[in-house]
């Protein structure tokens, strides 16, 4: 999210004491009079008919994408403080609980795609160690990354529905370049740690370029913001900014707040763009975002009357590439783009976001005014050669840790004593991540005696026990406490495998 810095705003109240009871009243009375005189007469009948109509309509909207909407933890890899080795011990074991220190951050998205398919921002899930999704309805799943896009902060990730599931809900994918200023949105997400939350606002504006993804990634970035006034708030990143038929037509992504809280403006990004990057993420890997050559700026009344534009709209060239398609086809620094394909272009943010639905290879027809003349030349675009995106490969099967969810190792007659356990074998607990479907459940130091009814004696057992589990079964732990007070115990939990 994007912020400009932070604001204590503290009101202030003034109590009188010395005033009679009278002059309270009579000041009362004026004030009631002259808010009466403000309203006017009151009808005697409230018509709510159109309220209730609208709604009746927000409650739709919401109703139909909220069941596709998820909630998105994630956690980096812990940093360990270094300790003095100590034999027998693996490293860190004995470290103290805080000297871990893993990130944890916390986001949303929504489900596109009936296959486990989810769309939410690059910058929720970049560096991610583990990414744990959450629906609506209750169901946990582990998620992978199959790809992401910082030049756009476009993100794909996966999660598997287990067998004898329910099917996953999924969105209704709207049309971002049909909106229009003005247009009732919806925005859903999970903010400042409020679940699955709704809020409601119209398009304030679109195609905007704040520079928040320019000042991380260069020129290569790519920024047609929708503008609108729905209350966005950390949390709300990657969720769904919907019409009022439910159809999603952006992805929240930041906020412009002097406090880093919702100010009254909020950017999402246009489906339409997200969907392109989506395709090529989940088809390759990365994106095959296409290439032009040229610098390009918003034409002013003064670009207007020098060029002979019969307006002040379109994409003016400052400069051109070097071999670029555009070079090769001759545009020139001066050239004012006005239309592609015969679709107007008023902006040059509109000139690349248009572009970059095109794939590689594609040809374009460009309308453009030099020297006052409105001329057209055909272009075929190039490919960017660094446009790399980063991708996450699929493990063939989850390891014993993935499955459990948790780290294991030998109980060797060293770690026996330091835990103050009469045993010299078996296997001990070392580690439970914080997004670990064991987590609560299990904790480091405690000795496992079977899993599932078959006996823990080795880490070897481990592994084969956690070979035979599936996604979503039920693991049953019979376990030996170091506390002598809680002694043996028992856990019960359920995998949820990737």
């Amino acid at each position: 999210m994007k912020t400009l810095g932070r604001t204590l705003l503290m009101g202030s109240l003034l109590v009188t004491a010395a005033c009679g009871r009278s002059d309270v009243q009579a000041q009362d009375n004026r004030a009631q009079e002259r808010v009466q005189a403000q309203l006017g007469s009151v009808p005697a009948v409230i018509d709510t008919t159109l309220a209730g109509k609208l709604s009746a309509t927000f409650r739709a909207a919401a109703a139909r994408a909220l069941p596709a909407v998820v909630y998105i933890r994630v956690q980096t890899r812990p940093v360990v403080a270094q300790h003095p080795s100590i034999p027998g011990f693996p490293p860190g074991f004995f470290g103290a609980p805080e000297n871990a220190q893993p990130e944890v951050a916390t986001g949303s998205g929504f489900i596109y795609d009936a296959s486990g398919l989810i769309l939410t921002n690059n910058h929720v899930v970049a560096d991610a160690d583990q990414v744990l999704v959450r629906l609506v309805d209750g169901r946990e799943f582990d998620a992978r990354v199959v790809g992401r896009d910082p030049n756009t902060d476009v993100a794909v990730i996966r999660i598997n529905r287990r067998n004898g599931e329910a099917a996953l809900p999924v969105v209704q994918m709207g049309n971002s370049d049909q909106t229009q200023v003005g247009d009732w949105v919806v925005a859903l997400g999970n903010p400042l740690f409020l679940d699955f939350t709704v809020t409601a606002g119209i398009i304030s504006a679109k195609g905007r370029n704040i520079g928040i993804l320019r000042d991380r990634q260069g020129p290569q970035a790519l920024e047609a913001y929708i503008q609108t006034d729905a209350a966005i708030n950390p949390g709300n990143s990657g969720g769904p900014l919907v019409d009022l038929a439910g159809r999603v037509v952006a992805i929240n992504s930041a906020i412009e707040s002097p406090t880093g809280y919702y100010a009254g403006a909020g950017f999402a990004i246009p489906i339409n763009l997200a969907v392109r990057v989506a395709d090529d993420l989940v088809r390759y890997g990365a994106v095959h975002r296409p290439r032009l050559g040229v610098g390009v700026k918003d034409v002013t009344a003064a670009d207007a009357e020098t060029y002979g534009l019969p307006s002040v709209e379109g994409a003016l060239v400052a400069s051109v590439q070097g071999g670029s398609p555009a070079a090769a086809a001759g545009l020139q620094p001066g050239d004012v783009v006005v239309a592609i394909n015969g679709q107007p272009i008023h902006s040059g943010t509109e000139l690349t976001t248009t572009l970059a639905e095109k794939q590689p290879g594609d040809a374009v027809n460009l309308t453009f005014y030099r020297n006052r003349q409105r001329q057209q030349v055909q272009v075929r675009l190039g490919q960017f050669e660094n446009a790399r995106t980063v991708a996450s490969a699929a493990p063939a099967r989850p390891t014993s840790e993935q499955m459990l969810g948790f780290s294991v190792t030998p109980l060797t007659p060293a770690i026996a004593t330091q835990l103050k356990v009469d045993r010299t074998s078996g296997v001990v607990i070392t580690a439970v991540p914080a997004l670990s479907p064991a987590a609560g459940a299990v904790g480091r130091g405690q000795i496992i005696l079977s899993i599932n009814g078959q006996a823990i004696k080795t880490v070897a057992d481990v592994e084969r026990a956690a070979a035979s589990l599936r996604p979503g079964q039920i693991v049953s732990l019979r376990l030996l406490d170091p506390d002598p007070q809680t002694g043996l115990t028992v856990a019960n939990y359920r995998i949820r495998g990737f």
